[in-house]
């Protein structure tokens, strides 16, 4: 997967671990554990995503272009 993807996909799977599912579907034990499962692990695994390819951008271009490499990712622009 291309690094601006995997910052894109990264940094939605991180948001959408804050939508509380569990609260807004009203479920009760023992689904309500499960979803809260869920939302940890999307946001462990975006902030992975997200991060292997911020790292990227930090061996291209150093710590001071980093930011604005990984934001022209994030708006699609090169």
């Amino acid at each position: 997967m291309p690094s601006r993807m995997r910052l894109r996909v990264g940094v939605l799977m991180w948001l959408a671990s804050w939508v509380p599912y569990g609260i807004i579907f009203e479920l009760r034990h023992p689904w309500l554990e499960i979803t809260w499962a869920v939302e940890v692990a999307l946001g462990v695994g975006g902030l992975a995503l997200a991060g292997s390819a911020f790292a990227s951008a930090v061996k291209e271009g150093g710590w001071r272009r980093a930011p604005g490499i990984a934001w022209r990712a994030m708006l699609g622009r090169a």
